[in-house]
């Protein structure tokens, strides 16, 4: 097979990707109908983590006390922004809470300027300014108080989910050896063992779920956490780090689009206004190709 080929199967994976992310916001919501955040989160990845650990255990025996390390601490801001992001989407619409969730894509330059002292070009400057605006047009929309605790906690977590980008950057700098799938179980398997305490000690037991909540829940831990993070890996082999970042940013649009065909989204015009502004602002940044360049690997942890 050609590499053009290999390319464009590459990148219609990581177009599927986004396309199960922006569904999944709207599935969380109804879900978190029928189960409280902390044990979703719990159930989700601990399934997950023990699923790739069914396939790895044998990498996974023979990984160094440094790799658990640095997996534990990659782990940690990826399960204080998938918490975040879980009751932001219990307050608000899963349309806000995914155009919300894509400000990571203009989070991560600033980090790495503080960080790194990594210059911030133009464009990124212009994303931000264009991302604020729509954000202030969104904060005035006239909704509840609820809805704006849930706006606020979804883009803090596009804060963590950016500190994580970070972390896992440092973690491939340091060991291009290190194996992606059990770097990634460890990772999974933090999120979902932090979450069990806080979960029965703050949430009430779960009872069963509905058929269409065994259906969101499956969809979620299989395909949106699971092959996600699998297929997103052996793609970014061959695609290009651009396409990659700029695909998987469409997560922003779909989540948005199936809110509002799927879950009933109110398109007020400051909602349309400021969800725009925040996307043109996303996808600014992606398609100037201004951002410094992102290691492939990094990528991987951009899931919603």
């Amino acid at each position: 097979m050609s590499s053009r080929k290999i390319v464009i199967i590459a990148d219609l994976s990581l177009l599927g990707i986004a396309l199960a992310w922006g569904y999944i916001f709207v599935l969380t919501k109804d879900l978190l109908n029928e189960i409280s955040p902390l044990f979703l989160n719990a159930g989700r990845f601990l399934f997950s983590a023990m699923i790739l650990w069914i396939f790895k255990q044998k990498n996974v025996r023979k990984a160094g006390w440094d790799v658990w390390k640095k997996g534990v601490l990659c782990g940690l801001p990826l399960w204080l922004a998938f918490t975040l992001q879980t009751f932001g989407i219990e307050n608000t619409t899963p349309g806000k809470a995914g155009v919300l969730t894509g400000t990571v894509i203009i989070i991560v330059p600033f980090l790495y300027f503080v960080f790194s002292k990594v210059a911030i070009q133009k464009g990124v400057i212009i994303g931000c300014l264009l991302t604020f605006g729509g954000l202030a047009i969104l904060s005035w929309d006239g909704g509840s108080m609820k809805g704006n605790i849930g706006d606020l906690l979804v883009l803090l977590c596009a804060v963590f989910f950016a500190i994580h980008i970070l972390a896992v950057d440092r973690v491939y700098e340091q060991s291009d050896s290190i194996d992606s799938f059990v770097f990634i179980m460890i990772q999974l398997l933090v999120a979902g063992v932090m979450s069990v305490p806080f979960a029965f000690l703050l949430e009430p037991l779960p009872s069963s779920l509905s058929s269409y909540g065994w259906f969101a829940f499956g969809f979620d831990t299989l395909i949106g956490t699971l092959l996600a993070y699998i297929v997103q890996i052996k793609a970014q082999q061959y695609s290009p780090p651009t396409h990659v970042s700029l695909l998987l940013s469409l997560e922003s649009f779909f989540a948005f689009l199936f809110s509002w065909l799927l879950w009933g989204e109110v398109l007020t015009r400051n909602v349309l206004i400021g969800v725009s502004l925040i996307l043109l602002g996303v996808f600014m940044t992606e398609l100037l190709n201004i951002l410094r360049p992102i290691r492939k690997s990094n990528m991987e942890s951009e899931a919603p």
